[in-house]
């Protein structure tokens, strides 16, 4: 079998849902069967859950993106609201409270970061922002605005991801907002992956475009993107990854490259296009934009699926699924697991039928203890976090 073919899992005799492999590679058959899943719920009632991360005791901070809230779970499962609708914090949409990550030193420090919507006056935005939860777990207070200004509309768009790389740099996956122009405008925190500092929120020495002239476009890793939902650091390499929605068709996962631009330019093309242009004219990536473009490692194919939040399984427990990319889907409501060869190529794709419609819309993944990956659903009332574990 070459690693560079598509490879559709067979579980039960049945086909799991796939899809395209940029490029078009043709199908083969899968090599080993994957393990069966245990999903149980750990927490209910919620509402539109979007980011959670883990804390170094073993508790678990998420977001809710319309209630703007930021809730602490504890290890026995006692949960404290420590950040609710703060001055400033808006949602409408697609926008509100979004991205989550805790700080490299956050054992000392307590800081964490969001991205969320903010309107005030004729400031609106999307922002991320440093908050410390207090010593006794209690209560987030702010602490500094780390980057300001990146772009927000109605709310269609508004990103936002939030990853940690090495040691204090933080990327950040944004949405274009729904404005034509904002993808490819290097002066614009829109439609990008950001790499800041997480102390200081500016842009590395090493980024791209680190002399610009604008302290946006000296923060910019990559560009071309549509709408980020999940950026995510490979464990066993280091390498940043993002997951995009697509238009009317490809969504995406994406490997990033140092200054690539991935092609999303939504730009009327002819007399009566409108003036943010998702037609068939518009592909995910436009290899007529001048230089090179770059390609999805992964992509849905002639439909959607709304990808979202990604995170790696990770441990000898996940058998063949060891390393791949787990990918919620929110209209696909599934969970895919992408695996891919050293040269990242796509090599198997999985739809375990634990996850397959049994919980609707999926938002985020999150690894946790233990090598435990942490689901999310989005339906809008009764929300759900779910552990999900190869089962034995």
């Amino acid at each position: 079998m070459r690693a560079r073919r598509v490879v559709t899992a067979v579980l039960g005799g049945a086909l799991c849902a796939g899809a395209a492999l940029a490029g078009g590679a043709p199908a083969a058959t899968a090599a080993a069967d994957p393990p069966p899943l245990d999903v149980r719920v750990v927490q209910a009632g919620l509402q539109h859950p979007w980011a959670l991360t883990f804390l170094p005791d073993g508790s678990m901070l998420y977001t809710q993106r319309d209630r703007l809230s930021v809730t602490l779970r504890d290890p026995q499962g006692r949960s404290t609201v420590v950040l609710s609708r703060p001055a400033g914090m808006w949602s409408g949409g697609e926008t509100g409270l979004m991205g989550l990550e805790k700080s490299a030193d956050f054992a000392r420090s307590g800081v964490f970061y969001t991205c969320h919507g903010y309107r005030s006056g004729d400031v609106r935005d999307v922002r991320v922002v440093a908050w410390r939860l207090d010593r006794s777990a209690g209560r987030a207070t702010f602490v500094r605005n780390v980057v300001v200004g990146l772009p927000s509309s109605t709310g269609r768009h508004g990103g936002c991801a939030l990853r940690r790389g090495k040691a204090d740099s933080l990327f950040i996956g944004t949405g274009d907002a729904a404005r034509g122009g904002i993808p490819q405008s290097l002066t614009s925190g829109g439609g990008k992956v950001l790499r800041v500092s997480a102390t200081t929120g500016r842009g590395y020495d090493d980024n791209p475009w680190a002399s610009a002239r604008t302290a946006m476009q000296r923060r910019v890793w990559t560009y071309g993107h549509r709408n980020v939902q999940g950026v995510v650091r490979q464990p066993s390499t280091g390498q940043m990854w993002s997951v995009e929605q697509g238009s009317y068709r490809d969504d995406e996962v994406n490997v990033l490259v140092k200054g690539g631009n991935y092609g999303w330019n939504p730009v009327p093309r002819a007399s009566g296009d409108p003036d943010y242009n998702e037609g068939a004219n518009s592909p995910m990536t436009d290899d007529a934009l001048p230089g090179t473009q770059r390609h999805a490692a992964w992509r849905s194919g002639t439909s959607t699926v709304a990808t979202s939040g990604a995170d790696f399984a990770s441990g000898s427990g996940w058998g063949s699924l060891d390393g791949a990319l787990a990918v919620a889907t929110l209209k696909g409501t599934s969970l895919r697991l992408l695996t891919f060869d050293s040269s990242r190529r796509l090599v198997r794709q999985y739809t375990p039928p634990e996850l397959s419609g049994t919980y609707g819309r999926l938002r985020a993944v999150q690894r946790g203890p233990g090598g435990v990956l942490y689901v999310t659903t989005s339906n809008g009332s009764d929300d759900k976090i779910l552990r999900v574990a190869p089962r034995g």
